[in-house]
């Protein structure tokens, strides 16, 4: 911090400045310090350092200025300055800011936001937010440009066509307008959870409306972070989460905002949310994009040709399949398979059929378990069999792993976060059900001997993830082969209706 910087702020904290530490946190350029004075006391100041954010710091010292709450920083002063305003607020740095969520945080939120909206604000006293109905108008402009929209890959033009009329019209049914306290950009790095209260900041979007758009707004990014399903925290608002949903879906696509350049990633995320969200509001069938496959398949392109590392593919990976999952609402497609529960039962039943005959208990690990639902299953089909399955999950995703949890609560001493190539288990299994490509192809092999020394019991087995038999592709036992892999059996499974073959493998060490 310069030394005119520092003399600012110790004139709005009435004593001098003995030490400063830079804060890297937001989305945009502006400056935050935490400042020690000489009594010991510390304090929370952020400057406007670019036209933009100066102008977003105004105005968010306007809001302090006329509103008050617990909910609130303390101000301390503000210091407007023709390039470089400042505002010093309560040092919030010892609070515990999400993510991730701990037990009870979420309610705690939604019981402050009770607060934050029975706040009386006056006529006059803020921008009304159902003034501002144009910025929200996501989905007519998307209909005027679908195609930066449909760039995204989140769903393809006929779903687009066939759901715009719907969306539309949703959209000019949200209620906006209202005397409630609107913070008006609930995001997760916006508030912070003190023993005895909730604090938000950033407040420069405050508005007088409908206090529901902000849990509405929260919701998508809430839920990537491994909140509750966005229809769980605030249900019944359909319309708003169409509004909020075609804010994002104009938006995603457009080019980075200068000030902030990640804010446009962060929107697409949110958008892969909230597009399901809204469909769901809408009874509309799902979107039907290909995102995910893209993505991964780009990964996998791109660790071939140098480009990145296996922990840049790893997270990426763990970004497109964990916001994937997370978009649905049904356990199936929460643990990767689309489908009916018969869809289900064919493609992963025959895991159990790797079990030696005669089983009458055992310990199986699923590794990447996502939310936990291929755990439960097994369960209950091996009691259909007369066989014990006491059920395991690992994912790499904490996220996932989260879900897994909530939806599983007497197994999460059960449930672990890790990578199958590092982690290291405290038990061994009789099965351990996997994938290949859950590690980068250069490490398949390897992933499997590791399974093989550190996971199995004597006599366990590791299966493979049941695949669909496609024509003139190698199928499973081909590629344990070239890997030179042992293959103990080969699995497969005809459905029953449609006749569809799907096949896998087993395998143990010699």
């Amino acid at each position: 911090m310069d030394g005119l910087s520092q003399q600012r702020v110790a004139r709005l904290g009435g004593q001098a400045v003995v030490s400063w530490q830079r804060i890297e946190r937001g989305y945009t350029p502006a400056e935050r310090w935490v400042v020690a004075f000489e009594d010991g006391s510390t304090a929370f100041a952020k400057f406007g350092s670019t036209p933009a954010t100066a102008q977003w710091l105004r105005a968010e010292g306007e809001a302090y200025a006329k509103l008050s709450g617990r909910f609130m920083p303390k101000r301390i002063g503000f210091d407007d300055h023709a390039e470089r305003p400042l505002l010093l607020l309560e040092d919030l740095s010892g609070a515990s800011w999400p993510p991730p969520w701990r037990s009870g945080d979420v309610e705690r939120l939604v019981e402050a936001m009770r607060e934050v909206a029975a706040t009386p604000v006056a006529r006059g006293a803020l921008p009304e937010l159902e003034r501002e109905r144009g910025r929200f108008a996501g989905w007519l402009n998307v209909e005027r440009d679908p195609a930066s929209f449909l760039a995204l890959g989140l769903c393809s033009e006929a779903w687009l066509e066939a759901a715009l009329p719907s969306l539309l019209m949703a959209q000019d049914l949200a209620l906006l307008g209202g005397t409630d306290l609107v913070h008006g950009d609930l995001r997760s790095d916006n508030l912070c959870f003190l023993p005895d209260r909730v604090v938000l900041v950033d407040w420069n979007a405050a508005r007088r409306g409908n206090s529901a758009y902000d849990l509405a707004a929260l919701a998508p990014s809430l839920r990537l972070e491994g909140g509750p399903l966005p229809d769980e925290l605030v249900p019944g608002e359909g319309a708003l989460a169409v509004l909020v949903c075609g804010y994002f879906a104009a938006n995603a696509g457009q080019r980075p905002i200068p000030d902030a350049p990640q804010v446009r990633k962060i929107q697409l995320r949110q958008l892969r949310i909230a597009l399901p969200w809204a469909a769901r509001s809408l009874g509309l069938p799902p979107p039907d994009g290909t995102w995910a496959r893209r993505a991964n398949a780009r990964l996998a392109a791109q660790l071939a040709e140098g480009e990145i590392d296996e922990r840049r593919w790893f997270e990426g990976v763990e970004e497109a399949l964990g916001d994937a999952y997370l978009a649905s609402d049904d356990p199936r497609a929460q643990s990767g398979k689309s489908g009916d529960e018969v869809d289900w039962r064919w493609s992963r039943e025959m895991i159990l059929d790797a079990l030696p005959e005669g089983t009458r208990a055992a310990h199986v690990l699923d590794v990447g378990c996502a939310n936990g639902y291929l755990m439960e299953s097994l369960e209950r089909w091996g009691q259909e069999r007369g066989v014990g399955v006491e059920p395991y999950g690992l994912d790499i995703s904490p996220r996932l792993a989260a879900l897994a949890r909530r939806r599983l609560p007497a197994w999460v001493d059960r449930i672990a976060i890790g990578n199958v190539l590092e982690h290291v288990p405290t038990r061994r299994y009789d099965l351990v059900a996997t994938g290949l490509d859950y590690v980068p192809p250069a490490r398949r092999r390897a992933a499997i001997e590791r399974l093989f020394r550190e996971f199995l019991a004597p006599g366990g087995r590791v299966v493979l993830r049941p695949e669909r038999v496609q024509r003139g592709e190698p199928d499973l036992a081909a590629q344990a082969a070239a890997l030179g892999l042992p293959v103990g059996g080969v699995l497969t499974r005809e459905h029953p209706t449609s006749g569809a073959l799907r096949r896998t493998v087993w395998l143990a060490p010699r």
